[in-house]
């Protein structure tokens, strides 16, 4: 076991590090209250060209400069000399230059039409910026985080460390594994645990009994709200042999909706009002507005005796105060376009609201049509038949008091029941590396764990045997190999049927989710006309060794399946007629 506890959160707009020093590493000499205690890591990064300042979050954008931008000595970090700008410089330089930015790369990891491999960032990078990948971004914030931990601790490895990577509940498996082997390739062996799980340690780590706040039979919702995610999830407290037992039921979907998703409502209300005025905003304004509205709402929001807030747009020119465009955001803005935009009044059961799509649309990421948040809050409790009785929010959008006071009149009006108990962490902005700090120590030392199967069933493809028709695929039906709930290092599960599998030849295996609290039966088959209600995975493309058969012949084979204690689905087929198997491999660990 390492010396140190490691939780990082890795999110669209900001990352943390937090860490505690286990017990068994404990010196005589250290004082007692520093074993176990949870902080966080300050991160050095540039603040302006050559001055680097170490900040508790880092925020996840990636800024590619002009060679003539900096001089080679404005871009020296403690650990050595950076190619690109990372952290609060790069967000600062990139809303006045889009085209060298990159933000929100964590979505792009679970794109249903973009491999994470796949060069595609900046979307609308400049002609002599060369695009770069999701899983490359993921692997340059880890890198830079990495460097902060050995400059901090050069006497402790982080290879060595026990740490723990938070994610969205909602990352598909392909979007876990890639952050696992981006983690690799930066020198982690590291655990994954989902973001409001993570959320719920955090909360569990600030208290001295929490027995004393839940009882049995109890729904816990944990809302978190990030910068480009909102994360549905629901804990269940169960009797288990007459102590208080904790266990995850049920996660939502991908939800491409948060905090940055406001910050955009308010710029296209001002770049709308300026035009309206007779100014229009070019491309690279927007993004500096973006930046500007971001600013004034967090004024807004911590002070409601405060009417307005200039907002002031650069314009190209030799004087800056004389060629900008001047703006105001007002209070009352804020309270139309968010608090009544993003969390109205809505009736239990109300769904999210599908907007009509355009035939043609740019590659981008799956920005959600309904910014409703309580909506498919609403939509998410009752696609399980619960009503909460205990809320526990996360992110930084709830440190304005209007917005989370807001959302909890909202939740008990729609539910109609008291009492309905809120609860929140200590620090919203910080809670998920805290809580992923936690769960290390708690895993290694002992303590209250959340029982946290699959989130999903989990199904693969199988095509149905049919006559050739032009223009037309073989159907494909999916079957059940690993059901929600399934624990790590269970029992090896039989499947009923039996199969033909093509041997010598690169096949590709199809793999279906349903994110459903009810469990199926390993081996039921969803038929080809239902096969669109799931959600379709990354395909698997390989080559499975022939042994004793020729290429491409189809062996009768009968499958076995079960989750391996590294979070690895492990399908074995096995010859009917033979000794021979065949294993494939699919990720989906959970914490």
């Amino acid at each position: 076991m390492g010396k140190y506890f490691i939780g990082i959160d890795l999110g669209t707009t900001h990352s943390a590090v937090y860490y505690s020093l286990s017990e068994q590493s404990a010196e005589p000499q250290t004082p007692a209250d520093e074993v176990g205690r949870i902080q966080q890591l300050a991160i050095p990064q540039f603040i302006a060209a050559g001055q680097v300042d170490a900040r508790p979050l880092l925020p996840s954008f990636v800024y590619f400069p002009h060679q003539s931008e900096f001089l080679e000595s404005d871009l020296q970090l403690p650990w050595g000399k950076a190619t690109a700008v990372v952290g609060q410089l790069a967000r600062e330089l990139g809303a006045k230059s889009s085209g060298r930015l990159i933000q929100s790369a964590k979505s792009w990891l679970c794109h249903s039409r973009v491999k994470a491999d796949e060069a595609v960032l900046p979307v609308d990078a400049l002609e002599e910026v060369a695009k770069i990948s999701p899983a490359q971004v993921t692997e340059s914030l880890l890198a830079h985080l990495v460097s902060a931990w050995t400059q901090a601790f050069p006497d402790a490895p982080i290879a060595e460390q026990e740490v723990v990577i938070t994610v969205p509940a909602s990352f598909d498996p392909a979007a876990r594994a890639i952050t696992e082997q981006s983690a690799e390739r930066v020198g982690l062996r590291a655990r994954l645990i989902e973001e409001p799980l993570a959320a719920f340690y955090a909360w569990l780590a600030d208290q001295h009994k929490w027995t004393d706040n839940l009882d049995v039979n109890e729904h816990i919702l944990v809302v978190d709200v990030g910068g480009g995610t909102t994360d549905l999830s629901l804990i269940q407290t169960v009797d288990k042999e007459g102590a208080l037992g904790l266990e995850r039921v049920a996660v939502g979907r991908h939800i491409l909706l948060g905090g940055d998703n406001m910050d955009l409502t308010l710029t296209y209300h001002l770049a709308a009002q300026l035009a309206q005025e007779g100014t229009q905003l070019e491309p690279w304004q927007i993004s500096g507005l973006t930046q500007a509205c971001r600013e004034a709402k967090e004024r807004l929001l911590s002070n409601a005796d405060l009417q307005d807030v200039s907002v002031v747009v650069p314009s190209r020119g030799r004087s800056l105060f004389n060629n900008s465009i001047k703006t105001t955001l007002t209070q009352l803005d804020v309270q139309r376009l968010l608090i009544d935009g993003f969390f109205p009044a809505v009736q239990f059961g109300e769904s999210a609201q599908q907007t009509a799509r355009s035939g043609f649309s740019a590659i981008n990421l799956d920005y959600e049509g309904d910014p409703a948040i309580t909506r498919h809050i609403s939509e998410f409790l009752a696609q399980h038949g619960v009503k909460p009785t205990k809320i526990l929010l996360n992110g930084g959008v709830f440190n304005a008091t209007v917005i989370r006071n807001t959302l909890e009149s909202r939740l008990r009006e729609m539910l109609d029941q008291q009492p309905l108990t809120m609860l929140t962490p200590s620090h919203l902005d910080h809670a998920v590396a805290k809580g992923a700090t936690y769960y290390a120590q708690v895993q290694a030392e002992g303590g209250v764990k959340v029982k946290s199967g699959l989130s999903a069933n989990y199904y693969i493809g199988v095509a149905s045997p049919m006559p050739a028709i032009p223009g037309m695929a073989p159907p494909v039906d999916a079957i059940c190999v690993a059901p929600f709930g399934l624990e790590e290092g269970s029992q090896e599960q039989m499947l009923p049927n039996e199969f033909s599998l093509v041997v010598g030849e690169t096949v590709t295996f199809r793999f279906f989710q349903s994110q459903t609290s009810d469990a199926e039966a390993v081996g039921k088959v969803v038929a080809s006309f239902s096969v669109g209600t799931l959600n379709e995975l990354n395909p698997l493309s390989i080559r499975l060794d022939a042994g004793h058969y020729n290429a491409g012949d189809m062996v009768r084979v009968y499958l076995t399946s079960r989750v391996t204690e590294l979070g690895l689905l492990l399908l074995q087929a096995h010859d009917t007629q033979s000794d021979l198997s065949w294993t494939i491999e699919f990720q989906v660990r959970e914490a």
